[in-house]
């Protein structure tokens, strides 16, 4: 049987799974302006190609996919824009755009000419951007270039733009200490963060629940949970482990302690992400290493300045798939990590951390405090739309309404409730 699993690729469409709430946010709802932080293949530039896709679909947005990687300075940044401009005339051709733009080579320049002639036609220009790593060293070299993208990136009207990165983009509020204007992250919504699958979304990556009839894969349930547990819904993993398991015959086998091997793919991503660490999130995760599984009284008595940047770290570190939650308690996020520590232990002391102030890390904890609010209720909204699209087909069709309507309707109300208590619990 053809193996269906996607490693090392970016996927869209039927081979794209789960983040359906995230995107809807990031096409329809909230700022204009997102960034997304996510470690290494968690599925950033597959979330941006899905935009894309999706996008094209709808005559209100305009998609302009931007890869920075090799982009070292501000006329880079301009020429590569310019380029996938180039590449793309049919998205632009209804929008009556001057014959010379097709060589701007400016970035400001351009973006600047496609926001406004798509805000003139009553649309909106949406700006996929990755790898967007390589804005720091042009921020540090080209400032005065780097505040008016700056500005046009965050400027509402005819541009909605989601930028992607890894940890490393919080070097940003070191680099832009001495700007007179704002921290190029600010105007940016930061409060979602790419980490591990739902459980849903996990499970139908496992058993191909996209694949036309014939194509899914049969799996029991005890090895599908066998398979979340193991690599905590990471998409990387939950293939790369799938593949390992699959037979002939297009059925997943229980894995054992065999298959979790780290081999030297693996051994790189995860190596990266522990570079993305600073140096005191490192202390916290080789703390819970070294103890399986802590609880947060244990926590506690870790050597930190505020009890609400410990929470707000750790919360972090489980957001991006570095540890989860167990009942009370905390362990490291998959087995693959905690395996590749072991391995590792005599040289991780040689890996240098990321090297960003304190000051830096705090001015991220307080965006991250002063989204959390917003972010719920917007997670609340959502529930609440798709809870009256689900009343309505469910009153059309009375007695007949399918049990996945039924099913879905009690999950989503079981979700607001909890959404709801944790507002209160906020003040809110």
């Amino acid at each position: 049987m053809r193996n269906p699993y996607v490693i090392g690729a970016f996927v869209t469409g039927r081979e794209f799974y789960g983040r359906e709430e995230l995107l809807a946010t990031l096409l329809e709802y909230g700022a204009r302006a997102h960034w997304l932080v996510g470690n290494r293949c968690i599925g950033k530039t597959s979330l941006l190609r899905q935009l894309e896709l999706l996008a094209s679909r709808k005559d209100r947005l305009i998609p302009l996919y931007l890869d920075m990687q090799g982009c070292h300075s501000y006329a880079d940044l301009g020429y590569t824009l310019a380029e996938v401009v180039r590449d793309h005339p049919d998205r632009f051709s209804t929008l009556g755009l001057p014959a010379s733009l097709a060589e701007e080579e400016d970035a400001l320049t351009l973006l600047a000419q496609l926001r406004r002639t798509a805000a003139r036609t009553g649309r909106e220009l949406l700006l996929l951007c990755d790898e967007t790593e390589a804005l720091l060293d042009i921020a540090a070299e080209e400032p005065a270039a780097m505040q008016r993208l700056h500005r046009l990136l965050t400027a509402g009207a005819g541009v909605r733009s989601v930028m992607v990165s890894t940890r490393r983009i919080y070097r940003f509020y070191d680099v832009c200490r001495d700007w007179p204007t704002s921290p190029f992250l600010g105007g940016f919504d930061m409060s979602s963060m790419l980490g591990s699958m739902s459980a849903p979304d996990a499970r139908g990556l496992i058993i191909q629940s996209h694949a036309p009839r014939g194509g899914r894969i049969k799996a029991a349930a005890a090895v599908v949970a066998a398979i979340k547990d193991a690599t905590n819904n990471h998409p990387l993993l939950l293939q790369l482990l799938c593949s390992r398991l699959l037979d002939e015959n297009g059925e997943l086998r229980m894995p054992d302690e065999s298959d979790l091997y780290v081999d030297s793919m693996v051994a790189s991503f995860l190596e990266y992400d522990f570079r993305q660490l600073t140096e005191t999130d490192r202390d916290l995760l080789l703390n819970i290493y070294r103890s399986h599984r802590a609880d947060p009284r244990e926590l506690e008595r870790m050597d930190f300045e505020q009890p609400v940047e410990l929470k707000q770290r750790v919360t972090n570190l489980v957001n991006l798939g570095y540890l989860r939650k167990l009942g009370s308690r905390y362990a490291i996020g998959n087995q693959f990590l905690r395996g590749w520590l072991e391995t590792q232990a005599a040289t991780l002391a040689r890996v240098p951390p990321l090297q960003t102030s304190k000051d830096a890390m705090r001015a991220v904890f307080a965006r991250q405090r002063e989204h959390d609010v917003g972010s719920l209720v917007m997670q609340l909204n959502l529930r609440r739309g798709r809870l009256v699209e689900l009343e309505m087909v469910r009153g059309q069709e009375l007695l007949s309404a399918s049990p996945q309507v039924l099913t879905e309707i009690g999950q989503l109300e079981s979700e607001i409730d909890d959404l709801r208590g944790l507002l209160q619990r906020r003040g809110v």
